[in-house]
């Protein structure tokens, strides 16, 4: 018997892995939660951040230059 990983997706992530997975810091991350640009589910003492939210904040965000 092989073990197979689970072909689940991730749908969230966390704030840290949020700024991992884009390039900053944890800093920038909250900053956009808190001025409510980028949405996050409060779960306990965390956030969960949709990976595809995260996606779509990030567009916004790229510039030309």
């Amino acid at each position: 018997m092989s073990f197979k990983p689970s072909s689940l997706e991730r749908i969230a992530v966390t704030i840290k892995e949020a700024a991992t997975l884009i390039g900053t810091n944890t800093k920038q991350i909250r900053k956009a939660l808190y001025a409510r640009e980028l949405p996050a589910a409060r779960l306990g003492n965390s956030y969960a951040i949709g990976v595809e939210d995260l996606r779509r904040w990030f567009d916004s965000k790229k510039k030309l230059l």
